[in-house]
C-alpha cells in the first residue's frame, strides 16, 4: 500500500515538475501584479486536475451518501459505485477538477491558454466590425473572456492598473477592479505575432467553492497569463488534416496506415508514429443520443471502461473558436498513456484518441496534449450561434432561470463589448 501509495504521489507531481516559479516582472515604477505569487510554480497551467479541500470534502460525503442510499431498483450509477468502490468519489473529484482551455485559430488570431475552472456555458460576442468577436466562457462563480482588446469600458471603474513583463509577451499590462465582485483584465502581444489580445477573468471570492477556491486575480497572474501561448509552435512538429467540415492536428511523421468502417456506423482514420497510435473516428449523430461532448459523459464512461481510480486522469473542457469539445487526459509517464477529445458539428461527432508510450516517443505530453486539443470546422461561425451549454436536465434548467447566474454575467459581457 505504502509503495503505491508513492506511484500515485509520483504521477500527480509530474505534472508540475521541474519549473521554477512564476515569475512576473514590472518595470521601474509600475505598481506590483495583483495575486501574483512566486512559490506557484509557473507551469502549474500544465495541470487539468486541481482539486482543493473543500473538493475533497464534497466528494467523501457523496460517497458516503451513494453507499448508505441505494435506490430500488438500482440506478446505472448505483449499479457502479457498487461494482467499483471508489468510483463515486472519483466522479465526484473529476467533477470539481475541469479546466477550461480556449483556442482561438481564426483570421489573424492564433493563441491557447487555460484556466482552472469548468465550463457551464459558451458565449461568442461580436464587437465591432473588423475586430472580430469576444468569445466567453462561464462558470459557476466566475467567466472568463478573450479577444481582441476590451478593457475601454473596465478602465472607468479599475482601481489600480499597471504593465508587466512575462516571457513570451510584449507590451503587457493589467487593469484590476475589486469590488463585491473582482475582475482582473490584461492585454499583450505575443512576440511572433503582431496581433494584440484582450483577456478578462472575474468572478467572486469563495474559499467554500469546489470548483474554484482561489480569488480571480491569483488564478489571472499565476495560471490564465502563464499559460498564455501562441498557437504557431504547433507548426513546428504538426500538420492540419482535413475530414469534410472537420480539421485536426496529426504529427509530420505519422503515417496514414488505414481507413475503415468499423460496426456499420464508425468512420475510422488510423494513423501511426514511433510510439503513438492515433485514430479520428467520425459517426453520425443520431436523434435522442446522449450528447457525448458534455464532459461528464466521457468522465463516466473512461472511469467505468478503465477502472482506472488510482491514476491521476486529468478532464478539461476544450473551445476551439467558440466550439466545445471534452478532454480526457490519462498519463502515465514512460508508460502507455491516453488522450481523447470529443467534439461535435451538426452532423457528425468527432472522437479524436491517442495512445502513446512518452518512454518511445520523441513527443512530450504536452506536445501531443496541446496538438489534440487544435481542431476545428470550416462552419464554426453558424455552429455558434446560439449559447453553447455544457450541462443538460435539470441543472441547466436552475441555472438559465437563476435571477444573477446568467443576468450578472451578460451585463459584465456586454460592458466589455462596448
Amino acid at each position: 500500500m505504502l509503495r503505491k501509495s508513492i506511484v500515485m504521489m509520483a504521477l500527480a507531481a509530474a505534472f508540475t515538475m521541474n519549473v521554477s516559479a512564476v515569475q512576473i516582472e514590472v518595470p521601474k515604477g509600475q505598481p506590483p501584479v495583483p495575486g501574483a505569487d512566486a512559490s506557484i510554480p509557473a507551469n502549474a497551467y500544465e495541470n487539468y486536475r486541481h482539486i482543493n479541500k473543500v473538493a475533497e470534502q464534497e466528494a467523501e460525503s457523496y460517497s458516503q451518501f451513494a453507499k448508505s442510499n441505494p435506490k430500488n431498483p438500482p440506478s446505472t450509477l448505483d449499479k457502479l459505485n457498487l461494482e467499483h468502490p471508489g468510483f463515486s468519489k472519483a466522479l465526484e473529484l473529476a467533477d470539481y477538477s475541469q479546466s477550461t482551455v480556449v483556442l482561438i485559430h481564426e483570421g489573424d488570431k492564433n493563441i491557447r491558454l487555460s484556466v482552472p475552472n469548468v465550463s457551464f456555458r459558451g458565449d461568442v460576442i461580436e464587437t465591432e466590425p473588423g475586430k472580430g468577436p469576444l468569445f466567453a466562457v462561464r462558470s459557476f462563480s466566475s467567466f472568463l473572456v478573450v479577444g481582441p482588446p476590451h478593457g475601454k469600458e473596465l478602465s472607468k471603474y479599475a482601481e489600480g492598473e499597471g504593465k508587466y513583463n512575462y516571457p513570451g509577451l510584449r507590451n503587457a499590462s493589467w487593469k484590476f477592479m475589486s469590488n463585491n465582485s473582482r475582475i482582473m483584465y490584461t492585454e499583450f502581444t505575443p512576440d511572433d505575432t503582431k496581433t494584440t489580445y484582450g483577456v478578462t477573468y472575474g468572478g467572486w471570492v469563495n474559499t467554500e467553492d469546489p470548483y474554484q477556491d482561489q480569488a480571480p486575480e491569483v488564478v489571472m497572474s499565476n495560471y490564465i497569463i502563464p499559460s498564455i501561448e501562441s498557437l504557431s509552435g504547433l507548426d513546428n512538429y504538426s500538420q492540419i488534416e482535413h475530414w469534410g467540415n472537420f480539421h485536426y492536428r496529426i504529427p509530420k511523421t505519422a503515417k496514414l496506415v488505414s481507413e475503415a468502417v468499423e460496426n456499420e456506423r464508425h468512420e475510422v482514420r488510423t494513423y501511426e508514429d514511433t510510439g503513438v497510435k492515433i485514430r479520428v473516428i467520425r459517426s453520425a449523430i443520431m436523434s435522442k443520443e446522449t450528447d457525448n461532448t458534455l464532459i461528464k459523459v466521457p468522465i463516466i464512461y473512461y472511469l467505468h471502461k478503465y477502472n482506472d481510480l488510482d491514476t491521476p486522469t486529468q478532464y478539461a473542457v476544450v473551445w476551439n473558436n467558440g466550439i466545445p469539445g471534452s478532454l480526457v487526459d490519462a498519463y502515465k509517464p514512460n508508460r502507455e498513456s491516453y488522450l481523447r477529445h470529443v467534439v461535435k458539428d451538426s452532423v457528425y461527432y468527432y472522437s479524436y484518441r491517442i495512445n502513446y508510450d512518452e518512454s518511445k516517443t520523441s513527443y512530450t505530453h504536452k506536445q501531443l496534449r496541446d496538438m489534440i486539443e487544435y481542431v476545428g470546422f470550416d462552419d464554426a461561425a453558424r455552429l455558434r450561434k446560439e449559447p453553447q451549454w455544457r450541462e443538460r436536465g435539470s441543472y441547466k434548467e436552475r441555472l438559465e432561470n437563476s435571477s444573477v447566474f446568467i443576468p450578472w454575467y451578460m451585463e459584465w459581457v456586454k460592458l466589455l463589448s462596448k
